[in-house]
């Protein structure tokens, strides 16, 4: 082939290539916008009030076991049942026990013949007044073994403490249960105990003597728009030596339209007096929406909604409980994120997630 020709050739492609790619527009690459789920932090972040992450339990508990050693003959409640004040609910076998009462019938019975005679002969004067006490001792030492034989026989049925509900049961038929070992957990659920843990810097505020005039309430994730009232019941009066919180227990109706249980997570709002006010705010978030910068500070991602970006703010963090955590340092209003934070960097373009919650 002619070299002149083919070069030619090569050079009209060449030309013909950088004309097209002239005429393409330019292509801007603009980065994505990650979506966010966020909350937007409510009305009550004021001094009026105070929220905290709380704990339902149940308003009487207790774990009941056999008080003697025997092996499960039966079982005669399921976990979930509701039971009644001396309600039988579980059994042991009581041959053992009833072989033992019988001997300790025949000691007594013996005991007893022994001590009616001993009574009439030292009247008599046939035996001596020691002899008489120690046939006396005899009996009474055998009385106490036959009431210790019937009390034993009936520790072998095991009954309800109070009126509730099995919340667990830890052993199953014809196994050896030793005394004392955890057989029910039952628990009184007629109202609940709402816990939870104020810090000392608020508790030192507290007006102890108008504990039962301020408005408190529970509040639930997934009931939206209802408050429970609740009402004092306790608290201690010696800070957690590890988060320097005191326990105040707080008490709730059990509501008939709601499974509320043992266990489940929820908010208390409390009322702050007048004279209990200060300058710090608190709210009650996600875990997930706090995380630490670089220098290790508590920080929250604040979403600025006219340009749709995000911003860190340093926040001071408190109790944690569960999948939630109170914190320090916000204005009410501001939408924060709570998934995805980890992945943010200052000025980052965000899209909002419709989930429709708000902290409370």
């Amino acid at each position: 082939m002619d070299i002149n020709k083919t070069f030619s050739v090569s050079l009209l492609l060449l030309s013909t290539f950088f004309v097209i790619a002239c005429e393409q527009p330019e292509q801007k690459f603009v980065a994505e916008s990650r979506p966010v789920k966020t909350i937007v932090i409510g009305g009550d972040v004021n001094g009026d009030s105070r929220t905290f992450p709380a704990i339902v339990d149940a308003i009487q508990k207790a774990d009941i076991s056999f008080r003697v050693t025997g092996k499960v003959s039966e079982i005669l409640v399921k976990e979930g049942d509701r039971v009644k004040k001396g309600q039988l609910l579980a059994r042991l076998d009581p041959t053992d026990f009833e072989i033992a009462l019988k001997d300790k019938q025949a000691s007594f019975d013996t005991a007893k013949a022994n001590y009616d005679r001993a009574k009439d002969l030292v009247k008599k004067g046939a035996i001596s007044q020691v002899d008489h006490d120690n046939i006396r001792a005899k009996y009474f030492t055998a009385k106490a073994g036959l009431d210790s034989a019937r009390q034993n026989l009936a520790y072998t049925k095991l009954t309800a403490n109070f009126d509730g509900y099995i919340a667990e049961r830890y052993v199953e038929k014809f196994e050896e249960v030793v005394l004392s070992k955890k057989i029910f957990s039952l628990e009184d659920v007629s109202f609940l105990k709402i816990k939870i843990d104020v810090p000392e810097n608020l508790m030192i505020l507290i007006d102890k003597n108008q504990k039962n005039k301020r408005n408190v309430f529970a509040t639930f994730d997934n009931i939206a728009d209802k408050e429970f009232p609740l009402s004092f019941i306790e608290r201690t009066t010696k800070a957690d030596t590890a988060t320097k919180t005191f326990s105040v227990s707080l008490k709730m109706d059990n509501p008939a339209d709601y499974n509320i249980l043992p266990g489940m997570s929820a908010t208390v709002k409390v009322e702050l007096l007048a004279s209990e006010t200060q300058t710090a705010t608190s709210v009650t978030l996600p875990a997930s929406a706090v995380v630490a910068d670089n220098d290790k500070n508590a920080t929250v991602w604040v979403v600025d909604e006219k340009t749709m970006t995000v911003k860190p703010t340093r926040v001071s963090a408190g109790i944690m409980l569960g999948n939630t955590i109170q914190v320090e340092g916000l204005k009410s209003g501001q939408r924060i994120v709570t998934a995805g934070a980890a992945f943010l960097r200052d000025n980052m373009k965000v899209s909002l997630l419709k989930t429709g919650e708000q902290a409370q």
